[in-house]
């Protein structure tokens, strides 16, 4: 098991069915907008974006500079269902330095690392919402409309 210098958890509740927030988030890329977040602040140059090794895991390699030094950031992003029955939307975000120097920039960092995960996680949970709702809107409006009846007249 890889030791992290430091994790933060995030959730939010979302409401649809697990499954189908599963099914939103293997179609879409849930990272993009976190990734063109950070290339508006000039990271580009200085990182590498890669999927994780497991389903909704995501991997960021941060480069400090000359020195070689460099953190690796990980997303695992999950959906559960909790005790109530709500949907659960999880992001775990994770933290390593490669050395002294990288691990303590890093955790200087970590702060600003995570209020862009927890807004990430928000944004996140709305685009499964807003997806799923319309998709269900779409189907809906598929089917003929049924003309109302009077029934009876009193």
């Amino acid at each position: 098991m890889t030791r992290n210098d430091v994790t933060s958890s995030f959730v939010q509740i979302v409401d649809v069915d697990p499954s189908q927030a599963r099914e939103v988030l293997s179609r879409i890329n849930p990272m993009r907008s976190l990734a063109d977040r950070l290339s508006a602040l000039g990271l580009d140059d200085r990182a590498m974006w890669a999927r994780g090794s497991e389903e909704l895991d995501y991997q960021l390699v941060w480069r400090f500079g000359a020195d070689g030094g460099h953190a690796k950031l990980v997303w695992r992003l999950a959906v559960h269902a909790d005790g109530a029955g709500r949907t659960i939307l999880s992001v775990r975000l994770e933290g390593r330095g490669s050395d002294t120097n990288a691990r303590s920039r890093m955790l200087s960092s970590w702060t600003f690392l995570e209020e862009l995960a927890e807004s990430h996680t928000r944004r996140l949970a709305r685009t499964v919402d807003d997806l799923v709702s319309a998709a269900e809107y779409d189907a809906g409006e598929e089917q003929p409309a049924t003309r109302p009846r009077l029934l009876a007249a009193v």
